[in-house]
């Protein structure tokens, strides 16, 4: 294929874009009708995302159907439009969010599982892992529940792209496995052999060839049991990954040859974003031919593609490359433009790529000085050498500066590593600020937007709905705002330790009335086992903010339904024992061991939506550290979590 038919199919791409503008006219209709004209809206709309061939399947709404069903249909209709045709994977995301949330009210698990999965891959295409993870991971919860074996190969499958996208190769490989064991008695050859094609990939990751030729082999050979149209698809997909393996053990013939074979393929079925990464893949084979004009021209074809479709992965691995290939070919001009464009990405790999190169240019820059130096002294030793008092001078001189350059050395690698420490956590402190702080912002400020738009069109019952969302969204800003607050005042020792003695029961009991209400909205239940008084020595505001933050978290996420259990009773040490319990969904090994780490903190949905930035629970552990406790946590996925510190009794 050559740069005109590449042009002829985004123009393709454009054409229908601009006709599929009908759906956001549609969409906005719809909103603004009333029930009798919105049935035949909600139609018109599936009937053009469906022509658009967003969608396999052909929704017709009738008058019978609920107001909150006919509405998620719409919702979900509008978020594939918004991923597939516009490529607006964060409106996707706002509209399949709504489609989930009136599914899961409508107690339709299946709907809202596929809803999730839809927003994970999107999030995946977008680069943000931990959101796409944590969506799957609540996918394979609601599997679980419904015994959906298909269900679970695919979102075992997902997982697994996700963790290899994320450069974590093991976890991947063992998500992946799963997937397999799941899927091999399901009798499905297709993804049966998508599985393998995936542990394929990740073993050649590895540099394990041999592993990943087996694999790959096994694919092809049950890509042989599909039918006709999806095996040459699958063929195709197999023999690109066969290539892939074949340039990286330097058997660039064989390469070429898979190549050749799988191109006609994604060219005839106008797949443009296999043929992105197959041009990638030939950009690479013609680097190690040392063909660079060739390889130059697949690379520029990958990336005119991979900038429509916004595979910014698949981009940012082009745009390396042409990056490396020009500074090959000596091209300083070319290899600044790429540079330019990298800058333009402004990705986290790229800008961790560009540290190293600057790292590796400042250490050359280095190199040379520290030569020119060595230069000068063996001059000036050379100079003075029938003059021995200044050669034993020099000698002693050298030594001193050998040893104060090497403790220099040590003292800047010791410098750079508390830096290093300290950038991570600065990162993610202002990822919590930009993210959970900047997006709620943004969707109250659009809300408000629609209520001032629409207010006088929409129904009451639409208003309270939106009302509700706003407030839950300004409450969830307020706490990360709190614990934002208490952390950094922890952090600089600018929040006062006052020990006194006080009855910790009673400074908890409005904290408590508050929570439970806030429980009992959710449908859950929050029970106390509290003795009438706990009198004890610690700072009073502390030690409440840990409880309140430990309670809340629990309401957060516990799902309806469930219970909270608030425990204070006398320890063996002189003192009381709190601890807060839940049902809710629980955490895996590897959450609870990050959890108290900002580092390594991600920001989790609890189960009705509600924000949350992990923030409080690492304010409540430095909180009880104060006071010269532990907090501890016990957790299992699906039977909840318990949270446990000890404070002194009142001292006489």
């Amino acid at each position: 294929m050559n740069k005109l038919k590449i042009l002829s199919g985004l123009l393709l791409l454009s054409s229908v874009s601009l006709f599929s503008q009908q759906v956001d006219s549609l969409f906005s209709l719809y909103m603004e009708s009333d029930k009798g004209k919105r049935i035949a809206l909600a139609n018109e709309i599936a009937q053009t995302v469906y022509d658009l061939q967003c969608t396999d399947t052909l929704y017709q709404l009738t008058a019978e159907i609920s107001d909150q069903l006919s509405d998620a249909i719409v919702y979900e209709l509008v978020a594939c439009h918004a991923m597939y045709i516009t490529v607006d994977y964060a409106l996707s995301n706002q509209y399949t969010l709504q489609a989930a949330l009136l599914y899961e009210a409508l107690e339709d698990t299946l709907s809202t599982d596929i809803m999730y999965g839809n927003m994970a891959n999107n999030y995946l295409r977008m680069g943000q892992y931990e959101q796409g993870i944590e969506l799957l991971l609540r996918c394979y919860e609601l599997e679980v529940k419904m015994e959906d074996m298909e269900g679970i190969s695919f979102t075992l499958n997902s997982l697994g792209v996700a963790y290899s996208r994320w450069g974590e190769t093991q976890t991947a490989i063992e998500y992946f496995r799963r997937a397999l064991e799941v899927e091999a008695p399901l009798n499905r050859p297709m993804q049966y052999a998508i599985r393998l094609a995936s542990l394929a990939k990740e073993y050649m990751t590895l540099g394990e060839y041999e592993e990943a030729l087996s694999f790959i082999q096994e694919a092809l050979s049950y890509d042989e049991k599909i039918t006709r149209k999806e095996r040459e698809e699958r063929i195709a997909l197999h023999l690109t990954v066969l290539g892939d393996i074949y340039v990286e053990m330097d058997s660039l013939s064989q390469a070429s040859r898979c190549y050749d074979q799988a191109i006609g393929t994604f060219i005839s079925n106008k797949q443009n974003n296999r043929l992105a990464e197959i041009y990638f893949s030939m950009g690479k084979l013609s680097i190690k031919q040392k063909n660079f004009e060739r390889a130059i021209d697949l690379l520029e074809q990958s990336v005119a593609i991979s900038e429509v479709l916004q595979m910014r992965q698949l981009l940012y691995d082009s745009y390396r490359l042409l990056y490396e290939v020009s500074r090959e070919k000596q091209s300083a001009t070319q290899t600044l433009i790429y540079l330019e464009r990298y800058k333009v990405l402004g990705d986290s790999l790229f800008q961790e790529a560009t540290r190293e190169d600057l790292a590796e240019f400042r250490v050359r820059y280095d190199t040379q000085q520290k030569e020119l130096e060595i230069v000068r002294q063996q001059a000036e030793i050379d100079k003075h050498r029938n003059r021995q008092y200044l050669y034993i001078g020099g000698l002693v001189i050298a030594g001193v500066l050998l040893v104060l350059f090497i403790y220099i050395i040590r003292l800047r690698n010791k410098r750079n590593r508390a830096l290093a420490e300290i950038n991570a956590t600065k990162d993610k402190f202002f990822s919590i600020i930009s993210h959970d702080l900047k997006n709620p912002a943004i969707a109250q400020r659009d809300a408000l937007q629609q209520l001032i738009t629409y207010a006088g069109k929409w129904e009451a019952d639409s208003l309270a709905q939106y009302y509700e969302e706003l407030l839950k969204s300004a409450d969830g800003q307020v706490e990360l705002l709190y614990n934002l607050l208490n952390w950094a005042q922890v952090q600089t020792g600018r929040m006062p330790y006052v020990p006194t003695e006080f009855d910790l029961v009673a400074e908890l009991r409005s904290d408590i009335a508050l929570i439970k209400n806030m429980a009992e909205r959710k449908g859950i239940v929050l029970e106390t086992r509290m003795p009438e008084s706990a009198v004890i020595t610690g700072d009073r505001n502390m030690l409440v903010t840990v409880v309140r933050n430990l309670l809340t978290n629990a309401v957060k996420f516990t799902d309806k339904g469930g219970r909270i259990t608030l425990e204070i009773k006398p320890d063996e040490e002189d003192g009381y024992t709190i601890s807060v319990a839940d049902t809710g969904r629980g955490m895996r090994r590897e959450e609870v061991e990050g959890l108290f780490r900002i580092d390594r903190q991600r920001s989790r949905m609890g189960t009705a939506g509600e924000p949350g930035s992990g923030l409080g629970l690492i304010v409540c552990k430095e909180l009880v550290e104060k006071h010269g406790g532990m907090l501890r946590v016990e957790s299992e996925v699906g039977k909840g979590s318990e949270f446990l510190f000890a404070v002194r009794k009142e001292r006489n």
